[in-house]
């Protein structure tokens, strides 16, 4: 008899045990699943508020910039540093004719559909011909190409999201440290 009870007790406290394991977890699921369902909410009213969202922040902090009349006529393949990882530029050509520079920027994705050299709010009060449209490479790569006044300097550029339909605000540093020595003008 005593066997029993003490067998009937463990299995009691087994299931007790069991019922506390499974509440905690159920508890952390829906901990869960309400934190996801706050910031998707949250996401969804910051995007149906604006048309324009703001940019992260980099710096050119120490760099000089490097403008087009400092810069011998040619292309050069430099870097782009961007104020967000959702606008990843893969490759860029910088070309450089009579004091003139633009960029030609090949992206990693396909959500943006134009570019706007400034940001969202400007564009949305500018014309749409100042808006810069992509054009596919060989690759079926989205390329844009832009006009850049620096080098090693700040540059706001707004892009249209074509899935949220809205501009975000993007900040660009063009990196200067690729172009090789030979090619800059030092008088």
């Amino acid at each position: 008899m005593k066997k029993f009870l003490a067998v009937l007790i463990s299995a009691g406290m087994i299931f007790s045990a069991a019922a506390c394991s499974k509440t905690e977890e159920q508890e952390k699921s829906t901990e869960t699943a309400e934190k996801t369902e706050q910031a998707e909410t949250a996401e969804k009213e910051e995007t149906s508020e604006s048309t324009v969202s703001t940019a992260v922040e980099v710096s050119d902090e120490g760099l000089t910039p490097i403008y087009a009349d400092e810069i011998r006529d040619g292309s050069y393949e430099i870097e782009v540093e961007s104020s967000s990882s959702m606008f990843k530029v893969v490759k860029c050509i910088v070309n450089v004719e009579n004091g003139e520079m633009t960029a030609d920027m090949t992206m990693s994705g396909q959500g943006y559909g134009m570019l706007y050299m400034g940001t969202g709010e400007e564009a949305l009060n500018d014309s749409e011909d100042t808006y810069i449209p992509f054009v596919l490479n060989e690759e079926g790569q989205k390329t844009f190409t832009v006009p850049i006044e620096a080098l090693n300097a700040e540059t706001d550029c707004a892009a249209w999201s074509i899935k949220k339909e809205k501009w975000y605000d993007r900040t660009l540093i063009f990196k200067g440290d690729s172009i090789p020595e030979d090619s800059l003008i030092t008088e």
